[in-house]
Formats: structure tokens, C-alpha cells, sequence
């Protein structure tokens, strides 16, 4: 199987490492910014149980890499319309395309220039980052990554990725409802990216404050009202489930939106609480704790603001 991830950011870089290192014919199409790094000294992952390197083909191009099997596109929300179109030197007949971006945008903009013959729903719960270009550092030791058909059937071909992922140390799950899949990881960054952003704090701060934790629960509620006017499935038990595990969440835990937050970078904000708050009124589900969210941070969502 001949693997293309797209992107060597956290997610790409971390997947595209592990795969290389259990000997999976993988490439990664990156930027200038990571291509001379990964070309002279290969990809580097520091995963909690130590540091390894692997040599690997890095291209700017996606014909210099051919048609592959599975492509797997993790660069952040915000650029995947634009790369949409460029990617269709990688596809061939029966080319699973698994986009991992936060949000639940990702799959429809993909499959509108690729076709959803080769578009799956997927989400991961990995958490890593780019700790120079070519080094990712891995925060969580789990690797997970849950997919679904657009038609909602098992395939051979997800098969065969589970498999191969599988046999490198990725959890590789398969489901049937491929909205609901990515609404079950939404409903929770929404509600992590939204507070931890909005204090410039890690978890544990919203759960030691009752304000905080009641903010929180409010712009929860909030994207689970949404998602069941838009037909989401959205059982009871499973968002109770989702809160309560929030509650008890690693206190370090620091969203990715926060993190880029402090560091001054553009924000993923529109395609999180913002589309809540899209869908809300286009549903007539009130949002106003997503509301208050997003007049705090919008001065800072290009990311000016916040590295002046």
C-alpha cells in the first residue's frame, strides 16, 4: 500500500513518522518551510517513550509523488479549499482520501473536488506539534484515528488501512455514521478550543473555577442543541459521557487553538465555535455563550493582535 500524508505538521508529522518507522511505503507532501529539513536530516518524532528518525520521500509536488492508495490531508482547516484541487495527482481508481481536521467542514470541501468515491469521514484524537521543521514532539502517547464511508458501509479498503495501521501501533477504527463521527469529537473541541482559549489557560483551569466550568458547560449544551437541530445524531448518554470525561480531563491539557492563541498565530476559530454559531442561527438555536466567545476572540483570530 502506498500511503501520501499531506502535511508534516503534529498529526501528519506524527503519523507519517510512525508508519515510515514499521516500514509502510509513506511520503509526505509538505512546504518549503519542512521539505530541506525532512530531505537532509529525515522526519524526527519525539514520542513520550524517546526519540527516533526516518528517512523518508518529502516532496513540494504531489506529481513527483504519483498516485497512492491513501491520502491522508492534515493541514488546518483554513487551507484545505485552496488544496483541494492540487491533490488529484495523488488519486487513482478506489484512492481513500481520510482528511483529520478539526471541525466538520473538511470532508465536504474535499469532496467536492475529489468526488466522494474517494472522500471518507475521519478524526483523530492524536496531540502533537512541530517542534522545528522536521521534529514533532508527541504530547499524548495514543495514536487513534476513527473513519467512516460517505455510504456508511465497511469497505475492503478500510479494511486494508486498519490493518496496515494497525500493525504500525495506530488505533484504526471503523464506523457507519460519518457526521456523527465527527460531531462526537466537536462538541468537546468546541468547548475545549472556546475555554481554554478564551482564559489562555490549560484544562485544569476551567475545572478548578465553577464560573469557568459553567461557561463551559453553556457552550456545550449549546453545540449539542445545534448539531441535533441539524440531525445529528447526538444521544443523551454519550454527551453526558463526553462532559463528565471533560470534567476529569488531564489538567495540562492545552487545545491546539489556545496554544496558537498565545503564540500569536491565526486562529481555527470560525471553522469551530463559529460555525456553531452559523448553524444556530440557521437552525433558530440561540447561542449566546458561543456568542460572548467569539466577540473575545476575534480581535485575535488573523493573529496580530495577540503577538503585538
Amino acid at each position: 500500500m502506498k500511503i501520501c500524508v499531506v502535511g508534516a505538521g503534529g498529526v501528519g508529522g506524527l503519523l507519517a513518522a510512525v508508519l515510515r518507522r514499521a516500514g509502510v511505503d509513506v511520503s509526505v507532501l509538505v512546504t518549503e518551510r519542512h521539505v530541506t529539513a525532512i530531505r537532509r536530516n529525515g522526519l524526527a518524532l519525539i514520542a513520550p517513550s524517546g526519540r527516533f528518525s526516518v528517512e523518508i520521500q518529502a516532496e513540494l509536488d504531489p506529481r513527483a509523488i504519483g498516485a497512492c492508495d491513501v491520502v491522508i490531508v492534515t493541514p488546518k482547516m483554513w487551507a484545505v479549499e485552496a488544496l483541494a484541487p492540487t491533490l488529484r495527482p495523488l488519486l487513482k481508481e478506489n484512492t481513500a482520501v481520510i482528511p483529520l481536521q478539526n471541525g466538520i467542514d473538511a470532508p465536504g470541501v474535499l469532496a467536492k473536488a475529489l468526488g466522494w468515491e474517494h472522500v471518507v469521514y475521519g478524526s483523530t484524537s492524536m496531540n502533537a506539534a512541530i517542534e522545528e521543521p522536521g521534529v514533532i514532539r508527541q504530547r499524548n502517547p495514543n495514536s487513534a484515528i476513527t473513519v467512516a464511508e460517505a455510504k456508511g458501509v465497511q469497505s475492503a479498503r478500510l479494511l486494508e488501512v486498519k490493518e496496515i495501521f494497525g500493525a504500525a501501533g495506530i488505533s484504526f477504527e471503523i464506523g457507519t455514521d460519518g457526521p456523527a463521527l465527527l460531531w462526537d469529537k466537536f462538541i468537546g473541541l468546541v468547548s475545549n478550543s472556546s475555554l481554554c482559549a478564551l482564559l489562555r489557560s490549560p484544562m485544569g483551569v476551567v475545572q478548578e473555577h465553577d464560573e469557568c466550568w459553567s461557561l463551559y458547560t453553556a457552550v456545550f449544551n449549546e453545540v449539542v442543541a445545534v448539531g441535533r437541530a441539524a440531525d445529528i445524531s447526538i444521544p443523551a448518554q454519550k454527551a453526558e459521557a463526553r462532559l463528565a470525561r471533560a470534567r476529569t480531563s488531564t489538567p495540562m491539557v492545552m487545545p491546539s487553538m489556545a496554544v496558537d492563541l498565545i503564540a500569536g498565530n491565526r486562529l481555527e476559530y470560525p471553522w469551530l465555535g463559529g460555525r456553531v454559531r452559523e448553524l444556530g442561527r440557521e437552525h433558530g438555536v440561540p447561542t449566546p455563550a458561543n456568542d460572548f466567545i467569539s466577540a473575545a476572540l476575534k480581535p485575535f483570530l488573523s493573529g496580530r493582535a495577540a503577538a503585538g
